[in-house]
């Protein structure tokens, strides 16, 4: 996988720079972000392990800074500036950390080259758009339709080579996705294989006249030449791996790929939408996921605990009224990878199932305010099997949100 991710960029470089007709002779910038503050709390309910955290609020910002390069007709360079050290998945800075008023970090959130094959990555004589994008990239995988949360968590940016083609027909009332990547997980410096996850996804998005809009879409991920690190790492976080980036765990050790040493696993997930327009326009949303490589433990009790499932609605615009939305998520032990769990509504961690509600309004130009209610909780509660994702499981959480878009 490897090799192949590196020939591919190699590749796509040298075609990048090439000189084409009407290329730009100065690269074209433009800037763009946003400031988020939030005020957040959380109660605890006593679990199964007896542990009971207290009340907690807290105060925080996030910070994005979006550049994008043009480098020609055929050729652009988008990076993503942020806070959040080094959590892959929260940009989020608390206010009074570190103490004494110390510095908060700004990291490279996204790095990456977009090549198209053509001029503007438009299709010749066709409606439809192709690109590559090497680096650190943003997620392809998941949709702005809705809470798209079940497997990943949107601040996440993988690193690799990708694609995405889109091609619309029926006079564009049928738009085609594909999209397909290769990202390197973890690089090992032993000389053994570098666990990687290859993707590949089909969406066909239908405007049904007036009165409803849908899209459903297929995906496959195979997680292949993991390491003994990776499961440990989706069993209990940061607990047990110092290499680990990002809080979380539940997956059972001999449960995700069967293999407490890695090996691999597949997993398909489908979700579709529907949306009936209007000035209160409604959208339905669900998705189901399956890890077919899961096992049931040889270590513990667990079961193959291996399907994840979400179902929810949402009604209103936040630019023209108001937006209020609801969702009920549920995520067993493995089914899919810990570390890429959303880190609001599961709080980082399978063998969880919750439920939020949220609306956002869009208060003056570039200013929305946002309310949200979450409340997550253990799915299976046997210790010592499950430990780790039942702690602290029984959880509710308010978080009130001011965005700054520039």
């Amino acid at each position: 996988m490897k090799r192949i991710i590196g020939f591919a960029v190699l590749v796509s470089s040298i075609i990048a720079t090439m000189p084409t007709p009407g290329s730009a002779d100065e690269p074209v910038l433009r800037f763009s972000g946003d400031l988020r503050g939030r005020w957040e709390t959380f109660r605890f309910s006593e679990d199964e392990t007896g542990s009971k955290k207290d009340r907690r609020a807290r105060i925080r910002y996030r910070l994005r800074l979006d550049m994008r390069a043009r480098l020609n007709t055929r050729a652009a360079v988008k990076i993503r500036l942020g806070t959040g050290d080094t959590d892959t998945r929260s940009g989020n800075q608390t206010i009074g950390s570190p103490v004494d008023f110390g510095p908060n970090e700004i990291d490279v959130r996204r790095a990456y080259l977009v090549f198209t094959p053509f001029e503007n990555g438009k299709l010749p004589n066709r409606d439809g758009h192709w690109a590559f994008q090497f680096g650190k990239v943003a997620n392809p995988f998941v949709w702005k339709h809705s809470k798209d949360v079940l497997l990943w968590d949107h601040d996440i940016n993988p690193g690799g080579i990708s694609t995405t083609f889109d091609l619309a027909f029926a006079d564009g009332a049928s738009v085609l996705y594909v999209n397909a990547a290769g990202f390197v997980i973890s690089e090992t410096s032993s000389g053994s294989k570098d666990p990687y996850m290859a993707v590949a996804q089909v969406a066909l998005k239908q405007n049904l006249g007036s009165r409803f809009k849908a899209g459903i879409r297929g995906t496959w991920y195979n997680l292949g030449d993991l390491d003994s690190l990776f499961i440990v790492r989706g069993a209990v976080g940061k607990a047990g791996d110092s290499t680990a980036v990002t809080t979380g765990g539940g997956n059972i050790p001999d449960g995700l790929t069967g293999d407490v040493n890695g090996g691999s696993m597949n997993v398909i997930e489908t979700t579709l939408y529907v949306t009936m327009p209007g000035t209160w326009p409604v959208t339905v949303f669900g998705g189901y996921s399956t890890n077919l490589d899961a096992q049931a433990s040889q270590l513990t009790t667990a079961g193959e605990d291996n399907v994840g499932y979400n179902i929810g609605a949402e009604v209103g615009d936040e630019k023209k009224n108001v937006l209020v939305g609801g969702g009920y998520y549920y995520l067993e032990a493995n089914a899919f990878p810990s570390q890429f769990i959303d880190s609001d509504v599961l709080d980082g961690f399978t063998n969880r199932k919750g439920f939020l509600a949220y609306l956002s309004r869009q208060i003056m130009s570039r200013t929305t305010f946002a309310l949200t209610f979450l409340h997550s909780d253990a799915i299976e509660t046997t210790l010592p099997d499950y430990g780790p994702s039942v702690k602290d499981s029984e959880r509710f959480r308010t978080q009130v949100d001011l965005v700054y878009a520039f």
